[in-house]
């Protein structure tokens, strides 16, 4: 009998038609714990879909630092071969945010393709790295490269079921979309964190740059708040003063944000671009929820 999956979010237009797959965009987000993806309109920009599936495995050992992301991929191939198989239709584009994995910037004066390997082995613990694993993004808006690793597994299932998809990790969709959104503002006292299940993505950008980028897994809200008060001391910002503006699938009553709350006076849910259209069942979807799902585009 075929594995059965229960999405954990799922909310769709009641005009969106799965036959005309080739007027939508898909973006994908994409683990080997999780999947996650939405669709738009290719002519209006509007957002129709989106649906989430979490696919790790109950009562999982806690993180311990050092240790390799799990990398088994069988799940989301029962998945993709199963009931998202449609998702291998012909879209007018798709995307893939890799979800996983170290990544690490390097600033565009300073790249080369030749050498990726040894910088991010020099920034990144826990190799060696193939070189065949290792993939980049150009963020054109800020002058840089973001280069990570994809694990062999989730690369082999790209290529198998979404082989024209244009793949980025998961933090230049972050970094574009908030580059772009607060580069003419005064954003000098705003910390930006990404919160995943097990990842913790924290960003400050200053005027026209991107002063701190960095990303931390953790297995308690204690470990979160640990991370998040040792780069607000780091960065030389006062708890007090600070905008803390807050992204990702983190509820705002939850024993994490409450935590957060405890420690940091000013405590911001940031809104839905508003460069895109949504469709009014998004209404069901706090405006903080999978940000940088919805902002992939933004990668290109």
């Amino acid at each position: 009998m075929a594995e059965s999956f229960t999405a954990i979010h799922n909310y769709s237009d009641p005009g969106l038609e799965k036959q005309r797959s080739y007027d939508y965009e898909l973006s994908i987000r994409l683990s080997a714990e999780a999947i996650s993806y939405c669709l738009s309109d290719s002519n209006t920009s509007k957002f129709l879909h989106l649906e989430s599936f979490d696919l790790a495995e109950p009562g999982m050992r806690p993180y311990i630092p050092g240790d390799r992301e799990l990398n088994d991929t069988t799940k989301l191939n029962a998945l993709l071969d199963g009931d998202l198989h449609w998702l291998t239709n012909k879209f007018s584009k798709t995307r893939v945010l890799i979800d996983q994995g170290n990544s690490s910037l390097m600033p565009e004066a300073l790249y080369s393709e030749e050498d990726k390997g040894n910088i991010f082995e020099f920034n990144i613990a826990g190799g060696p790295y193939k070189e065949s694993e290792l993939h980049h993004d150009h963020l054109h808006s800020l002058n840089a490269y973001s280069i990570y690793h994809v694990p062999a597994s989730l690369d082999s299932l790209i290529n198998k079921f979404f082989p024209e998809a244009a793949v980025f990790h998961h933090s230049s969709a972050i970094i574009q979309s908030l580059y772009l959104k607060y580069m003419n503002q005064e954003s000098d006292k705003h910390v930006f964190v990404n919160t995943g299940k097990s990842r913790v993505d924290i960003l400050r950008l200053q005027g026209k740059k991107l002063e701190y980028f960095n990303s931390f897994r953790y297995n308690t809200a204690e470990d979160f708040m640990y991370y998040l008060i040792f780069v607000v001391e780091q960065l030389g910002l006062n708890p007090e003063s600070v905008e803390m503006m807050m992204m990702g699938e983190v509820d705002k009553h939850s024993s994490l944000s409450d935590l957060v709350h405890k420690y940091i006076r000013n405590v911001h849910y940031i809104k839905r671009n508003e460069d895109f259209r949504y469709s009014f069942v998004f209404d069901q979807v706090p405006g903080h929820y999978y940000y940088n799902l919805l902002n992939a585009s933004l990668c290109e």
